[in-house]
């Protein structure tokens, strides 16, 4: 139902970060900590990293002045065919440039609220109250904001008073209130970031004056610092480079030459009360009612691989936004949040899932350990959709490790993008839970990656089309990384943009964008698809295969006793490049393209190694069958046919799927975060309501953060997955592995209900987006199918399955069937 909300709430401020409620409108993310004393809002934004553009290429040329090269990828080949595998790490070692750089931390603000210091009857001008005279001249004239009324606007809504529930995240509406006291009474605060105007918004209001304070801080380096009565501006310096906290030899590198990226962050102020301010905080005294807004811009140049943005556009640009944002007067401010919610709700409301009833109310932390499974999964669901979009809109860089929150200068793993599961797994769930437009982000990067990937391809193995590996970052960094001594588990894994790949073909798969696919999506697939058929060799037998190769960030045990990693033909490998492969001779035929890549493509097909079941009867994840060094690997990666995609089948391919179920069984239970979100979505794709079930118990158990347990999952207090630490893949991970539980679709089928949880017996999910432009809708009680309604976005033949019944329907576009728990078709 549509006018479902889940709430989630906090009695009282945030102890931990991890305790605090995110925000976001994609660029801008905010922790909301809450309270009244020095109240703390941590600010991110999506563009704010460490580096430089021409970073990636000064990297390109030290490998290649070390020796990188297509002649040294052969000697590497030549060693890996004769069983040399450390003289292989060693060759390849050089192939590997230093790393991907950071996500940073942006600016920080602290809000006190206090009973006023003096009552006054006085209210100031409409003007002097917004702006005031400028603090110094090189202030920039656009601090000027709307004028604000010298009273609050009429007809506003009386402040509601304290409840049981202080702080609340309302994910429906994408804002944050609590209500703090002060003096004999209380002021309700609320917090929300706005796509619509691009900034930041925190509202107070009272039935009685209150006094506030707010501080503007950043831990980098400040250029300039510009202050009014009624705003300020800040504008500071991002570090040039920072390593990651596995080289901790390293130091993070200042240049201070503007080479860096620059940042802003402006922060403007209306109030029907007395509005001062200096270098240290803005002062509102005698309010009934305050409004702050904050933008943020950096120099950055993303999505383009060009030079930075002039800061003086960026300063310009920012202040335009705050004070485009900042309301004239209270009915204003209430219109602009409105403007938030309906946009907001667009996207919240596209897909909904109803598994008790009723509204879901948590209570945190405590609900995490005590709630039942159905409003728990239906809070994760709802929760993580909401993550998705509050870090991932059109014209920002895509969600990262920590989507759009991060508040550590060397934040974990670089809070960067991985690709060898967990960027691609941030947008599983993307276009199946009505978030396409979320998806947006990701597919502008892949054209950045591919620019960056095109150069080292080229240089590096002597390929053509573009590569890159398992690290990336906002410059689009291709190369491997390691500074010559990472592990080849991770560090040589080449197959980061064929995965990145399959992204653009869903988009265009769901959407049905002919425009998209030709003029955006072809020319990456085609890309890729040149390097891949590249970079096959033949194999002894005759058949096309990977080298060198690797089951990221697996190990095996070598014949000689040793941990290898190199090797030809992982599976993950095989599947990959079949997938693009397939999808690129689809793309051909569905766009009528004259190609002469086309028969290279069917030719290699028809040779490609297929990785087969071993001895043991699980699906191979190598091309031998050398046991795991560690046969409970978080990693999965030989599954990826299974899910996400659809090489492995339940009804297509028993065997495989046999064999991939023996493999789930080995890997066992428990895991990091993410793991245990792929593991859910894998049993959902077996046909598993029962482990789905138990899966996602485990991966909703109580986190604990300061457990020292490397790879337990789990949620942190304010429902973050956790590795540990904090991944919001783990959160995205979960939507895409509930909506598998209950609508699979792939080419001309969909399965309704084929992995439900005992633990759901009743419930309904709406808006679920399948192949082909499918929009599906379920009911069911008492654990079984009551009712669908499918959708058509483009015509066809769709065989509809739920347990053992089967019904083939020949869809008009634009059509809409219902049919009943038998499959029986009824009146629409």
């Amino acid at each position: 139902m549509a006018g479902r909300r889940t709430l989630l709430s906090f009695a009282g401020p945030a102890r931990t970060w991890v305790e605090a409620f995110p925000v976001g409108n994609g660029r801008l993310g905010a922790m909301v900590h809450g309270g009244a004393d020095r109240a703390r809002v941590q600010v991110n934004d999506a563009t704010a990293w460490s580096g430089r553009p021409d970073g990636p290429d000064r990297a390109l040329a030290a490998v290649r002045a070390a020796g990188a090269g297509p002649e040294r990828l052969a000697s590497a080949r030549a060693a890996l065919a004769e069983g040399r595998h450390d003289d292989a790490a060693d060759l390849l070692a050089v192939f590997q440039g230093p790393w991907t750089q950071a996500f940073q931390p942006f600016v920080d603000l602290h809000v006190t609220v206090c009973a006023p210091e003096r009552t006054t009857d006085r209210r100031p001008p409409a003007a002097e109250a917004a702006t005031g005279a400028p603090a110094t001249s090189a202030a920039p004239a656009a601090l000027a904001s709307p004028a604000a009324p010298a009273t609050a606007a009429p007809g506003t809504a009386q402040v509601r008073r304290p409840d049981d529930s202080p702080r609340t995240l309302d994910l429906r509406d994408g804002t944050v209130v609590e209500h703090v006291p002060v003096g004999a009474g209380s002021v309700e605060v609320e917090w929300y970031a706005s796509a619509v105007d691009g900034a930041l918004h925190g509202r107070w209001a009272s039935d009685a004056p209150f006094a506030l304070r707010v501080e503007l801080s950043t831990g980098h380096d400040v250029r300039a610092d510009h202050h009014a009565p009624g705003g300020r501006v800040l504008v500071l310096e991002l570090p040039d480079d920072v390593p990651p906290g596995h080289e901790p030899q390293a130091a993070t590198l200042r240049t201070g030459e503007g080479k860096s990226l620059t940042g802003v962050a402006a922060l403007l102020a209306c109030s029907d009360g007395e509005v001062a301010g200096s270098s240290s905080a803005l002062r509102v005294s005698g309010a009934t009612w305050v409004e702050v807004v904050l933008a943020t811009g950096t120099t950055s140049p993303w999505p383009s691989d060009g030079a930075l943005r002039p800061r003086e556009d960026v300063v310009a640009d920012v202040l335009a936004c705050a004070r485009q944002a900042l309301p004239g007067s209270r009915a204003d401010g209430d219109a602009s949040r409105g403007r938030h919610v309906a946009d907001h709700r667009r996207l919240l409301d596209a897909c909904t899932l109803d598994l008790t009833g009723a509204d879901v109310h948590l209570r945190l932390p405590d609900a995490i350990a005590s709630a039942p499974h159905a409003a728990l999964a239906q809070a994760v669901f709802d929760h993580g959709r909401y993550l998705l979009v509050a870090s991932s809109r059109p014209g920002s860089p895509p969600a990262n490790l920590q989507g759009v929150w991060n508040a550590e200068a060397t934040p974990p793993w670089s809070s960067g993008y991985t690709l060898n599961v967990n960027l691609e797994m941030a947008y599983w769930g993307a276009e199946a839970v009505g978030l396409g437009e979320c998806h947006e982000p990701l597919l502008d990067h892949v054209g950045l990656v591919a620019r960056r990937g095109t150069a080292v391809a080229r240089d590096v193995y002597g390929c053509g089309g573009w590569v890159a590996h398992h690290n990336s970052d906002v410059w689009g960094w291709a190369l491997p990384v390691g500074a010559g001594h990472g592990d080849a588990s991770w560090a040589h894994w080449s197959m980061g943009g064929v995965w990145l790949c399959r992204h653009l073909w869903d988009h265009a798969d769901a959407t049905g964008d002919l425009g998209f696919l030709r003029e955006r999506a072809w020319p990456l697939l085609h890309g890729a698809a040149e390097f891949c058929l590249d970079w096959l060799v033949e194999a002894p037998d005759g058949r096309l295969t990977t080298s060198p190769s690797t089951s990221p960030e697996n190990t095996f045990v070598r014949p000689d006793g040793g941990t290898g990693a190199l090797t030809t033909g992982a599976t993950m490998d095989l599947v990959l490049v079949r997938d693009l492969l397939e999808r690129c001779l689809d793309t051909v035929a569905l766009l009528d393209l004259d190609d002469p890549i086309e028969p290279r493509l069917r030719s290699a097909l028809h040779r490609l190694a297929d990785p087969g079941v071993g001895p043991d009867g699980l699906l191979r994840e190598w091309s031998h069958d050398a046991p795991a060094v560690d046969p409970h690997h978080r990693h999965l990666s030989h599954l990826v046919g299974l899910f996400p995609l659809a090489q492995v089948d339940v009804v297509d391919t028993p065997d495989l799927a046999k064999a991939a179920r023996a493999s789930l069984d080995a890997r066992g239970p428990g895991s990091t975060g993410w793991s245990l979100a792929w593991k859910t979505a894998l049993r959902a794709r077996l046909g598993d309501g029962d482990a789905v079930g138990a899966l996602l118990t485990e991966a909703m158990q109580p986190a604990d953060p300061s457990s020292a347990e490397r790879e337990r999952g789990g949620l942190l207090p304010n429902l973050f997955s956790t590795h540990p630490p904090f991944q919001v893949d783990g959160n995205l991970g979960l939507v895409a592995a509930v909506a598998e539980a209950l609508v699979q679709s792939t080419p001309g089928r969909v399965r309704l209900l084929p992995a439900l949880p005992p633990q759901w017996p009743d419930g309904s999910v709406r808006g679920v987006r399948g192949r082909g432009g499918l929009v599906v809708d379920v009911t069911w009680s008492g654990g079984a199918l009551r009712g669908v309604v499918l959708r058509a976005g483009r015509g066809g033949t769709l065989e509809v399955v739920h347990a053992d019944r089967t019904r083939t329907l020949s869809l008009r576009a634009g059509a809409t069937v219902r049919l009943d728990g038998d499959l029986t078709e009824v009146p629409v």
